[in-house]
């Protein structure tokens, strides 16, 4: 019997029964489920690397990782990504995490048995942001106010969903200060003061933001918007329209567009929702094999 390697998140424990159904749905399509559970977020990489070696056996044997279905949000992604990225193993998603931006920018499925019929389904290549040095991003780098919303929305336990960024929002809002921001897009070099900035592979942060709505994660090239420094009553009139991403039209925000960005700034950098360290972005074209058919938002 064929196997599918499930990747869990072990902090979940309460999703018990959204991820058997998962495991059913899985099981119905006459596959064999090997369960892995990390430890904790820092040993998702290696439980990943030790599957594919054929030592994390999970829940089942000892089969070596041919598909990996990742049943969680946009941190247990990032976290899986340096042991799959380039191996060319065919990797599912069933986005349900707290935002879900990289499921929903690919345009799969929500609902449990569409997304893993898509999650067993063709894969296909898709970008992937790298520093160079063995890490990745999937969706968004961001620093300053967006940053700091982040670990605030991190932090929260109430209300659940794409419900806690707004909460962090509003939070955060009163705390708004600018950041000193060097980019050097393709070596052209601008310096800017910044209330918030995103480097994307893909279109959408904070739960369904859009706050790059031309990125492609098929077309080899990194889309930079930078909010410049702005009051926090101008930034909240503002926030409702990266919904729908018609703020890069407002004279505050600029956009830019290359394969290679280098940045300088003391704000903290967050990617896929994650704590993350970086001073050089490039793009990993097809460094991802994404199953399912995709159909960008």
């Amino acid at each position: 019997m064929p196997a599918v390697h499930l990747l869990v998140n072990p902090s979940r424990s309460s999703r018990r029964g959204l991820l058997d159904r998962v495991r059913s749905a899985i099981e119905s399509s006459g596959r064999e489920v090997i369960e892995l559970r990390p430890a904790n977020a820092a040993a998702v990489a290696d439980t990943v690397t030790r599957a594919r070696e054929g030592r994390e056996g999970g829940s089942g044997g000892q089969q070596p990782l041919e598909r990996l279905v990742v049943a969680g949000g946009d941190g247990l992604i990032h976290q899986a990504l340096p042991a799959v990225a380039n191996s060319g193993i065919p990797v599912g998603i069933i986005g349900v995490g707290t935002g879900n931006d990289f499921a929903r920018a690919l345009g799969l499925p929500t609902r449990i048995d569409a997304a893993v019929r898509a999650a067993l389904g063709e894969p296909s290549p898709v970008d992937l942001i790298t520093t160079g040095c063995g890490r990745f991003a999937a969706s968004v780098v961001t620093g300053g106010f967006s940053g700091r919303v982040n670990e605030r929305a991190n932090s929260l336990c109430f209300p659940p969903g794409q419900q806690r960024y707004t909460v962090a929002t509003l939070l955060e809002l009163r705390h708004l200060e600018p950041v000193a921001l060097q980019l050097a897009v393709d070596g052209e070099t601008h310096k800017l003061n910044s209330s918030l900035f995103a480097i994307a592979n893909t279109k959408f942060f904070g739960g369904g933001m859009a706050i790059s709505p031309q990125a492609e994660p098929t077309d080899g090239l990194l889309d930079v918007v930078v909010v410049d420094a702005i009051s926090p009553w101008l930034l909240a009139r503002m926030l409702p329209t990266v919904f729908s991403g018609r703020h890069i039209n407002h004279p505050a925000v600029s956009t830019y567009r290359g394969a290679s960005i280098e940045l300088a700034t003391e704000a903290g950098l967050w990617a896929d929702g994650e704590p993350f360290d970086a001073n050089v972005l490039t793009i990993a074209p097809g460094a991802l094999s994404l199953a399912g058919s995709l159909g960008f938002d």
